[in-house]
C-alpha cells in the first residue's frame, strides 16, 4: 500500500538517460539537468543558494502560481533565524532550540509546530547476556523515565512524550502504547523498582550500565535526565558516554561497547511498517540485535495481506508485542518546526514534512487579508 509513495522518494526520480549520455556527471548542473516537476534549475551556487523558475512544459504549469523559487545554504540556524527577521526568506528550514519559547511568546502565528514521523529513543544492545536475558531490567529502566518531564522540562519546544513506538498520524494506523502508558508516576515507580529488584539488582547489587550519545546539548540534558531519573528511582548511577556522532553510529553498528545508546529514527514514507520492519530478525537496521519469532510472524501476515484493514490489525499486534519486549526505550515524539511568513499561502502541516513550492502562493500586499 505505501508502494506509490516510495515513488516519490529521490531513489525512484527518473533521470534523463540521453543527457547523462552527453553531459556525464554535469547532467545535473543548472541549464543542462531535465527534470519533469513543477520547476527548472537555472542557477546553482554551491554552498550559497539553488534557484529554481517554473518549468513551462510540466503537465500542471497551469495551476503553479510562483515564478521563482530560491533555496538558500545555511549552515547555523541562528544565521536562518536572522535572515527571517530581516525579511530575506520567508520559510526557514528549521528553528534555534534557543529561540523556540521566544518565537512561541511573540510569533506565535508564523512559528509552524506539527507532528512527524520520527521517535527518539534510547536502544539496548541486546547482543549482550546483561540486557538481552533480562527483560525485567529492561522494562524497569523504561517505567522509570518520566517522559513529559523530559518534554515539558527538558527538550521544551512542542516534543510529544513517546508512550509507544510509531508516532501518532501515521495513515491507517493506531499508535499503540505501553501497557503503563497511563499509570499514575508513583504507581508506575513502583512497579519499576519492584522489577528492578526481580531483575537482580538493589543496593546491594546495583546495575552497572552505559549510556552512549552523541555531542550536542539536547543529547547530553537528555542524558543527564534520564541518569537522574533512573538514579531517583532505581538508585544507581549511570555512566554516560559522550562520542562523536561517526563514532557512536559505529559502534552502534558493530554491538561490540554499545549497551544503551540514543538515536532517532525517522520515516521515509507514511505507514507504520517504516517504522515497524527494522524490528525484524536480520533487517540491517535493526540495531538493537532484537529477535522475537512472534513479531516476526505478525510482520509476515501484515504482507501477505491485500486488505488494508486486517494488515493494519496486525501490524498494530506487532507492535504490541514488540512493546511488551521492551528493546527499545522511545523517548519523545520529534515535531516539525519552521517560521513561515503570513503572506505564504497554501502551507499545509504533514507528518513528512513535505511542502512542495508547487502548492504554495504568494499574497500581494495589496491582496485583502
Amino acid at each position: 500500500p505505501y508502494f506509490i509513495s516510495q515513488l516519490a522518494l529521490p531513489a525512484a526520480f527518473p533521470v534523463h538517460a540521453r543527457s547523462i549520455a552527453e553531459h556525464g556527471d554535469g547532467f545535473a548542473r543548472a541549464g543542462k539537468l531535465i527534470s519533469n516537476g513543477a520547476y527548472q534549475l537555472t542557477s546553482w551556487e554551491l554552498g550559497s543558494f539553488i534557484e529554481l523558475t517554473r518549468n513551462p512544459y510540466y503537465w500542471n504549469n497551469a495551476n503553479t502560481d510562483i515564478d521563482r523559487v530560491r533555496h538558500h545554504v545555511t549552515v547555523e540556524a541562528s544565521a536562518e533565524l536572522y535572515r527571517y527577521r530581516a525579511g530575506e526568506l520567508d520559510i526557514t528550514a528549521v528553528v534555534p532550540p534557543e529561540a523556540y519559547a521566544q518565537l512561541a511568546r511573540d510569533r506565535p502565528d508564523e512559528l509552524r509546530v506539527a507532528p512527524f514521523l520520527g521517535t527518539y529513543f534510547y536502544g539496548f544492545n541486546l547482543t549482550g547476556a546483561k540486557l538481552r536475558d533480562n527483560p525485567k531490567l529492561r522494562q524497569a529502566l523504561s517505567m522509570a523515565i518520566d517522559r513529559d518531564v523530559l518534554t515539558e522540562k527538558v527538550t521544551a519546544r512542542g516534543e510529544k512524550p513517546a508512550w509507544g513506538w510509531v508516532p501518532p498520524g501515521v495513515y491507517n494506523y493506531e499508535s499503540q502504547r505501553f501497557s503503563y502508558a497511563d499509570m499514575p508516576r508513583a504507581e508506575r515507580h513502583r512497579m519499576a523498582q519492584k522489577l528492578y529488584r526481580e531483575a537482580g539488582y538493589g543496593p546491594e547489587n546495583p546495575l552497572q550500565i552505559e549510556v552512549r550519545y552523541n555531542t550536542a546539548e539536547t543529547h547530553e540534558r537528555l542524558a543527564l535526565a534520564v541518569q537522574s531519573m533512573w538514579r531517583d528511582v532505581l538508585g544507581f548511577e549511570a555512566t554516560l558516554i559522550n562520542e562523536e556522532f561517526r563514532v557512536l553510529v559505529a559502534n552502534i553498528h558493530a554491538m561490540q561497547l554499545t549497551e544503551v545508546f540514543r538515536l532517532s529514527w525517522n520515516g521515509d514514507y507514511n505507514d507504520a511498517y517504516s517504522f515497524l520492519s527494522i524490528f525484524e530478525s536480520g533487517n540491517p537496521s535493526n540495531l538493537t540485535g532484537y529477535s522475537n519469532p512472534e513479531f516476526d510472524g505478525l510482520m509476515q501476515k501484515a504482507a501477505e495481506q491485500v486488505d488494508a484493514q486486517s494488515r493494519r490489525i496486525y501490524l498494530e499486534e506487532a507492535e504490541r508485542e514488540m512493546l511488551d519486549d521492551h528493546p527499545v526505550v522511545p523517548l519523545y515524539f520529534h515535531v516539525s518546526k519552521h517560521l513561515v511568513n503570513p503572506r505564504v499561502r497554501g502551507w499545509q502541516d504533514n507528518v513528512l514534512d513535505f511542502h512542495y513550492s508547487q502548492h504554495l502562493s504568494l499574497r500581494d500586499s495589496n491582496d485583502p487579508e
